[in-house]
């Protein structure tokens, strides 16, 4: 019974295609004809085998029923002579030779066109989901730490308040860092992997490494393998080429590369929930802060924000921040309900 069901059904869609076939072959099909055609041939890859298969069918009726030129041409190369002659003469006169078949170029029943178009769109729409770089969004929101399996297999950890774009296809794997900081361990493969912040552009070299976007620069630390790091958009020029264990910052406005003497471990201290900093800027501590607190750091003046610290503290603790700020004597701190207030004195 059951191997009885797929012979029944492809005879209704043979069926199926012999009338799309006759209708196409007969003329300009209405509207409505075409949309129900283009939703047949939609709604099944049997349907186009089938169709084809209508196609090639006719195609060799067609050929079997035509005569061919050069056998035309060879029934018309010696002269009609009456039944009763015996002998022909040698001075007959001289027969013409056959004129040349010149092939015309004819153009195709709208059928075959219809078929190509509609055999082309559904080729296209099939391939191009995978030929196009499929786009995702990953967000880590405020206070939380994430960890993704992109679908390469690449992984990712995102630090609180970050947000980054996906783009994997068939050529390519682009990845765009537009806040906070990540962590990638590239998964092998055939396509490069390349992430670009702002007008930055960071190519993997089979790598486990660090980006941080921050306010005057991007901070680019490398665990193993290498990276080249590369002005995006047109013109562009190789910033440095990073091994294992290099971190370095790289200036939003200038792309001046400056090295940083900052241990690996304190450059993943976030993956634990601590904000390190060694020789940093107040602002940017204070956004680290920020990314994991209810409580926000508020820094008042060009001086207090370019004061350099160096120190590790839990990210949840902001009253911990706030004594060590406290014990400093560059600094007035006042504490408004959900807001530290930092001032240089």
């Amino acid at each position: 019974m059951n191997r009885q069901e797929p012979a029944a059904m492809d005879d209704e869609v043979a069926e199926q295609a012999a009338h799309w076939f006759l209708c196409n072959r007969e003329g300009d099909l209405s509207a409505a004809q075409r949309a129900g055609f283009m939703a047949w041939m939609k709604g099944s890859p049997e349907h186009v085998r089938a169709y084809l298969h209508a196609l090639h069918l006719h195609r060799q009726v067609g050929a079997a029923m035509s005569v061919h030129p050069q056998e035309q041409a060879s029934r018309t190369v010696l002269p009609m002579l009456p039944a009763t002659a015996k002998v022909v003469p040698l001075f007959a006169a001289p027969v013409p030779a056959p004129r040349a078949v010149v092939a015309t170029r004819t153009r195709r029943p709208l059928w075959r066109r219809v078929a190509a178009v509609a055999c082309g769109l559904l080729l296209v729409a099939g391939l191009l989901p995978w030929l196009m770089p499929r786009e995702q969004m990953l967000v880590a929101g405020h206070g939380q730490l994430r960890e993704v399996l992109l679908a390469d297999q690449t992984q990712v950890r995102l630090n609180a308040d970050s947000r980054l774009r996906v783009k994997i296809g068939w050529f390519s794997r682009r990845v765009e860092l537009l806040q906070g900081e990540a962590t990638f361990d590239i998964a092998a493969d055939r396509r490069p992997f390349q992430v670009r912040v702002g007008d930055l552009q960071i190519r993997d070299i089979g790598t486990v490494f660090d980006v941080s976007r921050r306010l005057q620069s991007t901070r680019i630390g490398v665990v193993s393998g290498e990276v080249e790091v590369w002005t995006a958009g047109d013109g562009q020029r190789r910033l440095a080429q990073l091994p294992a264990g290099r971190v370095v910052q790289v200036d939003h406005l200038s792309h001046a590369v400056q090295p940083l003497e900052i241990p690996m471990s304190m450059l993943l201290d976030w993956q634990q929930r601590r904000v390190s900093f060694r020789d940093e800027r107040l602002d940017e501590v204070a956004a680290a802060f920020n990314r994991h607190n209810q409580v926000q750091v508020r820094v008042t003046d060009d001086v207090a924000r370019a004061a350099r610290l160096s120190g590790s503290l839990e990210a949840h603790r902001v009253a911990a921040l706030q004594a060590f700020l406290q014990r400093d004597a560059r600094f007035v701190i006042r504490r408004e309900q959900d807001t530290v207030w930092v001032s240089s004195r």
